[in-house]
């Protein structure tokens, strides 16, 4: 829309236009979510219905209200939350500008570009930030197990099909 190409940055206020356009919908289509979830924190007072799950909630609020309920306070949303999307994505930007991610090309000056072993132990590390980095998150990935998460689950030792598939059937 601003004509934004590898040649041509937005401008912080294009930024924040292109946000809140973005935001719009964003805050508009989740306006039944917020909805519901209002509606789950909010203590009942007398003669208001309470509500024991989401579903419970949307079941309700469709029997009691009708559609339009879940659209409540949606034009209200759209304008407190698409500003705020506006200036998120425009401090992401800019931010990202002033502190490049390791390893992308503006992260490493081209006087430190050549490989500098870091000093071993407490002292001082001569290296470069990017490479420190890269370095330690690689070993942190390294000492993930690929089971890392998953449940151990036994093995059955026991009876004569022991160790055999538990989908394998044996015909007589």
């Amino acid at each position: 829309m601003f004509g934004e190409s590898p040649t041509k940055k937005l401008g912080v206020l294009q930024l924040l236009t292109a946000g809140a356009i973005a935001g719009m919908p964003a805050a508009y289509l989740t306006t039944p979510c917020d909805v519901i979830k209002t509606r789950l924190q909010v203590e009942a007072r007398k003669g208001q219905a309470t509500y024991t799950g989401l579903a419970d909630c949307a079941r309700k609020i469709w029997a009691e209200e009708g559609f339009r309920a879940f659209w409540k306070g949606g034009p209200a949303r759209v304008l407190r939350s698409s500003p705020q999307f506006g200036f998120t994505l425009a401090a992401y930007e800019l931010l990202h500008n002033l502190l490049p991610m390791p390893g992308s090309h503006a992260a490493v000056p081209q006087s430190t570009a050549g490989h500098v072993e870091p000093k071993v132990g407490l002292g001082e590390a001569k290296a470069p930030l990017p490479y420190l980095r890269s370095r330690n998150a690689l070993k942190i990935i390294l000492d993930l197990d690929e089971n890392f998460g998953r449940p151990k689950v036994p093995k059955l030792q026991k009876g004569w099909l022991a160790g055999a598939p538990a989908a394998t059937a044996v015909v007589a």
